[in-house]
Formats: C-alpha cells, structure tokens, sequence
C-alpha cells in the first residue's frame, strides 16, 4: 500500500502537528526494484516488528528497511 503524504494534504498537516517526521510507505517492487532500475547497489536489508501490537507479539514484521549506495 504505497503512501506518500506529499500527495495528501491533511496526512502531511497531521504528521507536522504531532511532530512525526514524514513518513512513505512503499511496496517491495517499488522499493527494491526501483533502486536496482537507477542503478544503486543494495547492501543490506533489515526487517523488524513495531515493538508492540498482536503483530510484534506474534513476530511479524511490518518494516522493512534497506541500505544501497550508488556506483
């Protein structure tokens, strides 16, 4: 579920209001497969849970997370 809160006027006021920095959402295609097609090299990629909630208790991740440097 990509979201961009450039695109969406009253996401973007909330998270200023609350302080929450700007936060995307991407799908894998997008994220991985985009930085491969502009030629950047992935290096790493790290996944994690929220910390708390039913998914955190039964390990799910809901993030993930990469690292890739342009050559």
């Amino acid at each position: 579920m990509p979201f961009n809160p450039l695109k969406d006027k009253a996401a973007k006021e909330y998270m200023i209001k609350e302080n929450a920095g700007m936060q995307f959402t991407s799908n894998i295609t997008e994220q991985i497969g985009g930085r491969l097609k502009v030629g950047l090299t992935l290096l790493d990629i790290y996944e994690d849970t929220n910390g708390s909630g039913r998914f955190h208790e039964l390990n799910i991740k809901t993030y993930i997370a990469t690292k890739s440097v342009k050559r």
